[in-house]
């Protein structure tokens, strides 16, 4: 079976990505998927349900969860909820990852945590969601210095987690369940970090050492996309960013984000969006 692969962009200057849950409404199912990057949710309302691999869990009002990197998961939003989710992409944790590129995330067997009192659990608990509703409020701020106070934020999050819920001793029935996924990490790493270059599946099959037909597959088994359409979601997502700056031409966004020319960028945006940049150009400068 073939599982989408979340391709996870974090905001510019900040080394994670924080919003609101999607599904805030209810009634609401994300399918199946996986992303390279560590994942919190929080809850705040209601409640969320998770399968993550053979495990299924309700996250309920004032509590959270830990998504590994490249954990098959999938959520369900019965009803109206408040929930945030903060994503880190696994470089951030360089420091402190296995040989295998590997960190295992665990709420109730951290190293750290586990040896803390229940009064000093639930300490280190809230200050989890408080660091998170924190760090939510300030990506919503304008205020000269906000950048500032997100990346402390953010620093003291992943400070947090790392000290208290990081397990050495990873379980090894979790790393077998994503070392399949881990294959392909480093080259979506790459993509990421070369997505406005000129990068065909031959440049990366030389640069990996697979034969294109091999890579091609696990693009396919791994990503659950073809390997055009997982470069131009990347492109999509930096070009979508810059647009809404709304100080760069349609043409030198396409040509800023590696498309071949701006009506390569169009064909797939308005297959994406339902409109083309054109419009969603306009639109921006209206709202502003």
């Amino acid at each position: 079976m073939n599982y989408e692969h979340e391709v996870v962009i974090t905001r510019e200057g900040m080394p994670c990505k924080i919003d609101r849950f999607e599904g805030r409404d209810g009634n609401y199912i994300r399918k199946p998927h996986w992303h390279n990057s560590i994942e919190i949710f929080a809850v705040y309302s209601g409640y969320l349900d998770f399968v993550i691999g053979d495990r299924r869990e309700r996250v309920t009002e004032n509590d959270f969860i830990f998504i590994n990197t490249n954990e098959i998961h999938s959520i369900k939003a019965e009803k109206a909820n408040f929930a945030l989710y903060l994503q880190i992409p696994i470089n951030e944790f360089k420091n402190y990852l296995t040989a295998d590129r590997f960190i295992d995330f665990n709420k109730s067997e951290g190293d750290g945590i586990s040896k803390l009192s229940e009064a000093d659990q639930k300490a280190v608990h809230n200050e989890v969601l408080a660091y998170m509703k924190k760090l939510y409020e300030l990506s919503h701020d304008t205020e000269i210095g906000y950048d500032y106070k997100m990346l402390q934020c953010c620093y003291e999050l992943m400070y947090i987690i790392v000290r208290n819920y990081r397990k050495t001793e990873s379980d090894e029935a979790l790393f077998k369940s994503v070392k399949a996924m881990l294959r392909l990490s480093p080259v979506t790493d790459y993509i990421k970090k070369h997505y406005a270059e000129d990068i065909s599946l031959s440049t990366l099959s030389s640069e990996f050492g697979y034969s294109t037909e091999h890579l091609s597959r696990m693009f396919q088994k791994y990503a659950g996309v073809k390997y055009k359409s997982y470069i131009s979601e990347i492109r999509l997502d930096h070009a979508e960013k810059l647009l809404e700056k709304g100080d760069m031409s349609i043409s030198e966004v396409a040509s800023a984000v590696g498309f071949a020319d701006s009506r390569a960028m169009a064909k797939v945006f308005e297959k994406r969006y339902g409109i083309l940049p054109s419009e969603y150009l306009k639109n921006q400068k209206k709202a502003k």
